[in-house]
């Protein structure tokens, strides 16, 4: 499970992970609690949050958003 951190935009990085595949893994979401959103990964490994990561960055809004992406076994 990977948890992205993150105080704005959550709808739109949501929709961006969300049933979708990158990489070859891919996400689903699960919950979100206050500004932290919880996803699911097919492949469990540091790897599916610098994947995550990666996306955010290289989206539209992403060189503006302030998150952090973590793994959580």
């Amino acid at each position: 499970m990977i948890i992205i951190n993150m105080p704005l935009k959550r709808e739109y990085i949501r929709e961006l992970l969300d049933q979708k595949t990158y990489e070859g893994i891919a996400y689903r979401f699960v919950k979100q609690e206050s500004m932290k959103m919880y996803f699911e990964a097919s492949e469990e490994s540091e790897r599916a949050a610098s994947v995550a990561k990666a996306v955010i960055k290289k989206s539209e809004l992403g060189p503006a958003l302030f998150f952090m992406v973590e793994y959580v076994r």
